[in-house]
């Protein structure tokens, strides 16, 4: 099952339908105010196709894997990634960042980077809109499963890792190489998934770096079950088209892609 009967709430029905509703004000804008954007996003399609890339999420796991040789291959990194790169010695070659509570607190970061940057469309007025490197995907609530074509839209599901999977197949890469992506939380039982809440302990226990949601910020409780709903549509898509994806997470929880060791796709 996608859900779990005791996570199926009023509210959280309630919030799934608000989302919907206030999103078509940005998708009427999409659809006209987006031209220079669209174009920026059509010049990446099927840039890499056949290649590798490896894709690098935000668990714990990180602290104990050596990421240098990162520095000479295409990689996609997740959300604060770029926290690890000074600490652990290597650079992504993009980002991908698409939930609001992240960019709205930490735009200035994100701003600075020197990366290119998948971003929400709906938070490009803390980015700016003419910068070759900032490039603006529409989440689409009503649209397909897994959006091939990322410059008419994406489906935002419940992970940027799976935001990030559609881009890396719009982009035409053959094999992705995923690290950091424990699918482990430690969260407070009352809280249900997709539950924004204020963190109040002083170090992170769910991400490589203690302060990746520091204290007093916000973040959204993780949907594990639904993940893996779309996780498994991914993994059928890139294997329809005779790709693959590979999780090389070390102790990673995630049991729907095929596990290896990362040693051997280095």
């Amino acid at each position: 099952m996608r859900f779990k009967l005791n996570e199926i709430q009023i509210s959280r029905l309630v919030n799934g339908i608000n989302r919907r509703f206030f999103s078509i004000p940005h998708r009427v804008k999409w659809c006209f105010f987006s031209g220079d954007n669209s174009k920026r996003l059509r010049s990446y399609y099927n840039k890499y196709k056949g290649r590798k890339c490896y894709l690098v999420a935000n668990g714990p796991s990180l602290k104990g894997m050596s990421l240098s040789f990162l520095n000479n291959q295409i990689s996609f990194g997740l959300n604060r990634i770029y926290l690890a790169y000074e600490k652990f010695g290597f650079t992504n070659t993009f980002l991908v960042s698409i939930n609001k509570l992240v960019l709205s607190q930490f735009s200035d970061e994100i701003n600075r980077l020197m990366i290119p940057r998948f971003l929400n469309w709906e938070c490009r007025q803390d980015f700016d809109g003419t910068s070759e490197r900032n490039l603006f995907i529409y989440k689409n609530f009503f649209g397909q499963r897994f959006g091939k074509r990322i410059d008419h839209s994406l489906n935002p599901a419940a992970t940027v890792t799976y935001a990030a999977l559609q881009i890396i197949y719009y982009m035409g890469f053959k094999k992705v190489v995923i690290v950091g992506m424990d699918h482990s939380f430690a969260v407070n039982d009352k809280d249900h998934p997709n539950k924004t809440v204020l963190v109040t302990e002083e170090r992170d226990r769910n991400h490589f770096d203690p302060n990746y949601f520091p204290k007093g910020s916000k973040w959204e409780t993780p949907d594990l079950a639904s993940s893996e709903y779309y996780y498994k549509i991914a993994k059928d898509i890139f294997e329809a088209d005779n790709r693959e994806i590979i999780d090389c997470t070390e102790n990673g929880k995630c049991k729907i892609f095929t596990k290896g060791n990362i040693r051997d796709h280095i």
